[in-house]
């Protein structure tokens, strides 16, 4: 354990003696104080913030991922190729070690850059602000959905010859992928209803609001009145402006809140039909604690991907020279960034020429694989005074501050002798 310290004091001094960690802090301390005189909001103190939070501590996240995976790239490869690795290992040291020190270097200074931006983000924001949990309606997931319509959608006359004849993957990915985007039309006077999870022990609790986000077939703003409803709690909304509400749900009759009341209902008081995707136009919030909270959740997770990112540069300088190990770095860092686009713009799977689907497959696979690191960005959530939940910073940890570091390293100490011995 020794050993593991001393490489990773070396590392980590190696990289301050290098002035990557200073210039890395003086970029970081500039974006934060700098871009509020050069970034134009929606004109409102909320969208000003909102924008300002997520391009402040996103710059310089985005900053840390190109400078550490980079840096990371090198650090086994330019020891292999100056044949310094053999002095590294004059006394009996693992592998593993070696390489879990370098990572762990890495990730402590890229935590310390972004603790001086979170610092920095923090006299620029009120601290003391309220952030809420965010709950979404219980619904069959969009596969299942899919599995669901298959059938109908089959044997539907109008359903086109070429769809029949396709595999029926194919026309299940399709069919999911319209799940996610499907509304439901409340006309006149009617009453749609959405059943919540995690409203347990809510008894006496006050600040509960719906979030909402309404349109029509042409998405455009419409005028949309009624009332939510969550057991004695209501909520009136009238609406001719803003395509996204939050409506405070306050006690009507009695002051206690049932927990066994776990459905939200909406009664369509306006003169026309309301469109919503209760996938993505409805939620309930619920407080949760201050913005200061939120950011030390954020922090962490950040750092939890930072991690994941490292762990992924130092594995392949095990294996590759410093230049191939940089380039394959950054096309997978690429393709994951863009694969969600092109799988969702593509116009359609099914007039797609064999070039197209293997790109498509591709695409696919990469979003797939990248998903549970990608989707655990804690920026979108900070901005919008959602909470980053703790579930979330488990998730992160475990998968990007143990499993994924302690693999490769893993398979970089297997590939790192054979190296050597070239």
């Amino acid at each position: 354990m020794i050993s593991f310290w001393r490489i990773f004091w070396l590392e980590f001094t190696g990289f301050v003696r290098s002035k990557s960690l200073a210039l890395l802090v003086a970029a970081s301390v500039l974006w934060m104080f700098g871009l509020p005189f050069v970034m134009k909001g929606d004109g409102t103190a909320d969208g000003a913030r909102e924008l300002y939070i997520h391009y402040s501590l996103g710059g310089v996240f985005t900053l840390l991922v190109i400078a550490l995976l980079a840096s990371a790239t090198g650090s086994l490869a330019r020891e292999r190729e100056a044949k310094r690795l053999q002095l590294t290992l004059v006394r009996p040291v693992r592998y593993t070690l070696i390489i879990l020190g370098k990572i762990l270097a890495h990730v402590a200074a890229g935590a310390l850059v972004l603790a001086i931006a979170c610092t920095a983000l923090a006299f620029k924001t009120d601290l003391a602000r309220p952030c809420n949990h965010v709950l979404s309606p219980i619904l069959p997931s969009p596969r299942e959905e899919a599995k669901v319509m298959y059938e109908s959608y089959m044997k539907d006359p109008e359903t086109p010859e070429q769809v029949k004849r396709t595999k029926k993957e194919i026309v299940l990915r399709l069919l999911a992928n319209r799940a996610v985007d499907r509304y439901e039309t409340i006309q006149t006077n009617a009453t749609a209803t959405w059943k919540f999870r995690g409203l347990e022990g809510l008894e006496g609790l006050g600040g509960l609001a719906v979030r909402m986000r309404f349109t029509n077939q042409y998405e455009m703003r419409q005028d949309v009145c009624g009332t939510f409803s969550l057991g004695d709690l209501r909520g009136v909304v009238s609406n001719i402006t803003q395509a996204v509400l939050t409506i405070p749900l306050t006690f009507q009759t009695s002051q206690t809140f049932q927990t066994s009341q776990t459905s939200l209902s909406f009664v369509n008081a306006g003169t026309s039909a309301v469109m919503f995707r209760p996938r993505k136009d409805i939620n309930l919030l619920l407080p949760a604690d201050a913005f200061g909270w939120n950011l030390i959740r954020a922090f962490v997770v950040l750092v939890a991907i930072l991690s994941c990112v490292v762990s992924l540069g130092v594995f392949l300088s095990a294996g590759l020279g410093r230049p191939v190990a940089m380039f394959v770095a950054f096309v997978t860092l690429i393709v994951s960034e863009m694969s969600p686009s092109v799988v969702e713009q593509y116009p359609s799977e099914l007039e797609a020429g064999l070039a197209d689907r293997i790109g498509l497959f591709i695409a696919r696979t990469a979003a797939e694989v990248t998903r549970p690191v990608s989707s655990l960005s804690p920026l979108e959530a900070l901005a919008k005074d959602e909470c980053v939940e703790s579930a979330k910073i488990a998730k992160s940890c475990l998968a990007d501050v143990v499993v994924l570091p302690c693999l490769l390293s893993l398979l970089a100490a297997f590939v790192l002798p054979r190296k050597q011995d070239d």
